[in-house]
């Protein structure tokens, strides 16, 4: 499991981490995965810090259900589970577990 730098985008080689988690600090982007081979599977655990309340927005890259895009969950110190299969290079089509334990 790769930690992932948090900054307001937040970059994701997906080739060399596929298995990955993130601390969030602010209101943050994840930016387009790099990487990616057509089928692939990787996840990500998005952590809230203490404070929690942050939002994760995402690159356009990033498809979701029914092209609605997952609100993460909240509270202080929750952790969401983003798993992904990528489409192609470009595209990658998204799950979320909320409120994940781990």
């Amino acid at each position: 499991e790769q930690t992932l730098t948090d900054a307001s985008t937040i970059s994701w080689d997906v080739g060399t981490s596929p298995v990955s988690k993130v601390t969030i600090t602010d209101n943050r982007t994840l930016g387009a995965a790099t990487n990616a081979q057509t089928g692939q599977f990787v996840s990500l655990l998005v952590i809230q810090d203490g404070t929690g309340s942050r939002t994760l927005g995402y690159n356009t890259a990033w498809q979701f259900v029914s092209a609605s895009v997952p609100t993460l969950s909240t509270g202080a110190s929750d952790v969401d589970l983003l798993t992904y299969m990528a489409r192609s290079a470009t595209t990658i089509d998204v799950a979320l577990l909320k409120n994940f334990d781990r």
